[in-house]
């Protein structure tokens, strides 16, 4: 027996004197952004916007990775089954934490335990858009319309649940009117200059080309104030207070992520978002940028959760 302990005391002082590995340097590789969107489409503009800007600020690659459906489900989930390095990114609208776990009996990935916030980066409101061929160019029109004519004026939503959807909702319950819903499962707004569909509710980024050359007319914007980029058209609350919707653009991380990566990531998130060529962009498609903490980003989403989660379940609104 004693012949062994020299032997095991020099092994463990030799174990103790050993340095643990050192962590590699964040980031050593490339760094993918999934987007739950398709390409060209909506939040995939500023996602490759981002890429780009972060690419230079962190001196490696960072490239975006489409991946839409069901409700940005199926992008959320790959999100969350990523290794929680700082390599795998998402940056979507707050729906997939906010409204879809509200709209499935079961989601194959749990919105608070498997992601950690990182930054709310842009927020705006939407913008109800009419076919020129519609007699109806102001909230009060719309109203006036649906209540001579119950269920006959239609609006495009991208599905049920999504915020177009919701944002009518609202409107209707505000208003007492009743309006006729189509879901698409792909983008409406061609219908709705086609004259298919008499109403959309979209984005600016999306809105903003088919107003200004003509082929749409707006008739509400869903912010809490007019947009900066069409001062001249109200907003729904002029007409109904309290009746808002905004779609917020943020970051996450799969749970786990160390918090040194996830503070970095915050930071020149916030560099990007604020730099004067990001500005000009975010301002030119008619949204706010935003600047929050991690903790300040989840409190908001915890907020938006329990409105949203009110609202479907008062309607009754499920997908599967």
């Amino acid at each position: 027996m004693r012949t062994f302990v020299p032997f095991l005391l020099a092994a463990a002082l030799q174990a103790v004197a050993t340095p643990a590995p050192a962590q590699a340097p964040w980031p050593g590789h490339p760094i993918k952004i999934i987007t739950p969107s398709p390409v060209g489409v909506g939040s995939d503009l500023f996602a490759r916007a981002y890429a780009e800007r972060l690419s230079e600020a962190l001196n490696t690659p960072v490239y975006v990775e489409n991946k839409p459906g069901a409700l940005s489900v199926t992008g959320t989930d790959a999100v969350a089954k990523s290794r929680p390095d700082g390599y795998t990114v998402l940056f979507s609208t707050s729906n997939p934490f906010a409204i879809t776990p509200f709209l499935f009996s079961r989601l194959p990935y749990d919105p608070q335990a498997d992601f950690v916030a990182v930054t709310q980066a842009l927020r705006g409101g939407s913008f109800i858009v009419a076919n020129n061929a519609v007699p109806i160019k102001s909230v009060p029109d719309l109203v006036a319309a649906a209540r001579r004519e119950p269920g006959r004026i239609s609006y495009a939503s991208y599905g049920s649940g999504s915020t177009a959807h919701l944002g009518f909702e609202l409107l209707q319950d505000a208003s007492g009117a009743r309006l006729l819903h189509v879901p698409y499962k792909r983008a409406a707004l061609p219908d709705v200059m086609a004259g298919h569909v008499m109403l959309g509710f979209e984005p600016p980024v999306s809105a903003l080309p088919a107003i200004r050359s003509g082929k749409l007319t707006a008739i509400a914007y869903t912010g809490n104030r007019r947009s900066a980029v069409l001062p001249d058209v109200p907003t729904v609350a002029e007409s109904y207070p309290g009746v808002e919707i905004f779609t917020s653009l943020g970051f996450w991380v799969p749970a786990g992520t160390p918090a040194s990566i996830v503070e970095r990531l915050n930071r020149e998130i916030q560099a990007v978002t604020h730099s004067a060529g990001m500005q000009r962009m975010i301002a030119e498609a008619g949204l706010e940028p935003m600047s929050t903490t991690p903790a300040e980003a989840a409190a908001a989403i915890r907020r938006e959760t329990e409105v949203m989660g009110r609202l479907i379940k008062a309607k009754g609104i499920m997908v599967d």
